[in-house]
């Protein structure tokens, strides 16, 4: 048996076709799955192996555990969980997702600060991947970005089986200015890595979506940390300036 090789995802699987140069350049233009031909009525073997090979990862991602051993490595000493029972509670009743155990609150109160203008807290979300891809360069950044700034910024945390509504629940417990939450997007076919930033200035607990600012496709093909930080960072700024975040905030 030859060396497995990982499956190419961008090759032309259409034999011979009419036109090369207009299927390369939507190919080019795209990263979902086009050209990747037929034998019969079925897709190449390839073909459909990358596939799979894509939707397991997407499904690990969703389903997969963020190590303790990484978030030490992130410098992150404060692990705490939403009321979700599980993974599978939290994927059923993605409101669990808003509203921190009493645990949680108490353990969150004992080790950070209350009142600081920025605080960061992390969430596996849907992709635990993200998480593990993008924290280790985003994280320092943006502790860099605020300093750089002087905006005084509170010790970051990890949050299991988060929503984004637990911007609120965190701003009730914290009271930041603003409450900055790194979650991990849905992954799917493409990728698996995808973060979010959800922030919010003085968040209730009756804040809708319209309340909050996203910056989403963080990652290495996408906005790479290192722009998102400085990004998340002006987004403060604006916010500390206009006191206000949401559609509200000009940009």
């Amino acid at each position: 048996m030859g060396e497995l090789k990982a499956f190419e995802h961008r090759a032309m699987g259409v034999k011979n076709p009419y036109n090369r140069e207009a299927l390369e350049a939507m190919m080019r233009a795209t990263p979902a799955r086009i050209a990747t031909g037929r034998v019969g009525p079925r897709p190449p073997v390839d073909a459909w192996l990358s596939f799979r090979l894509d939707e397991a990862a997407a499904k690990d991602a969703v389903w997969n555990r963020i190590p303790d051993d990484f978030l030490t490595k992130c410098g992150i000493g404060l692990r705490v969980s939403t009321i979700c029972s599980s993974k599978l509670d939290y994927v059923g009743h993605p409101e669990k997702g808003g509203i921190l155990t009493k645990e949680a609150e108490a353990a969150i109160l004992a080790h950070c600060k209350k009142g600081v203008q920025a605080q960061v807290f992390i969430s596996e979300g849907l992709s635990s991947s993200a998480v593990e891809e993008n924290i280790p360069d985003l994280l320092p950044a943006l502790k860099h970005g605020f300093e750089a700034a002087h905006i005084s910024f509170g010790t970051p945390f990890y949050v299991d089986n988060g929503r984004v509504r637990l911007l609120n629940d965190v701003s009730r417990v914290l009271e930041p200015e603003v409450a900055i939450m790194l979650i991990g997007e849905r992954p799917g076919l493409v990728t698996q890595t995808s973060l979010s930033a959800y922030l919010a200035y003085k968040a209730k607990m009756t804040d809708t979506d319209g309340e909050r600012n996203c910056i989403s496709n963080i990652y290495s093909q996408g906005l790479n940390p290192m722009e998102a930080a400085a990004t998340i960072v002006d987004m403060v700024k604006r916010m500390l300036d206009q006191k206000v975040s949401g559609v509200a905030l000009k940009l």
